[in-house]
């Protein structure tokens, strides 16, 4: 590929990283938000959220330079056929450069 399409890739790539984290943000306030009262102090999965929905909130404050990376580091870790799409896109325009 060339330098001016690896670019563009890259950046596209960027883009749907973003749109998909803002989408996974959403779901996950929604769930913090819906979930059942009252919470019991040894509630296990609240906390889960939380720091999820957290890490999210990170991810979108990266710059693109080390969004890619930040967000592959992640990705690993959900259960996302979608984000691991994602990070499977990327390892591909890698090794394209």
């Amino acid at each position: 590929m060339e330098t001016a399409q690896l670019q563009e890739a890259a950046a596209q790539l960027c883009r749907e990283i973003r749109a998909h984290l803002e989408q996974r943000g959403a779901a996950l306030s929604e769930a913090v938000r819906s979930y059942p009262t009252p919470i019991a102090r040894c509630d296990e999965q609240l906390p889960g959220l939380l720091e999820s929905r957290r890490e999210v909130m990170q991810l979108l404050e990266e710059s693109d330079a080390t969004l890619v990376e930040a967000f592959a580091a992640a990705a690993v870790r959900w259960d996302d056929p979608a984000a691991l799409s994602l990070v499977a896109r990327a390892q591909r325009v890698r090794q394209a450069s």
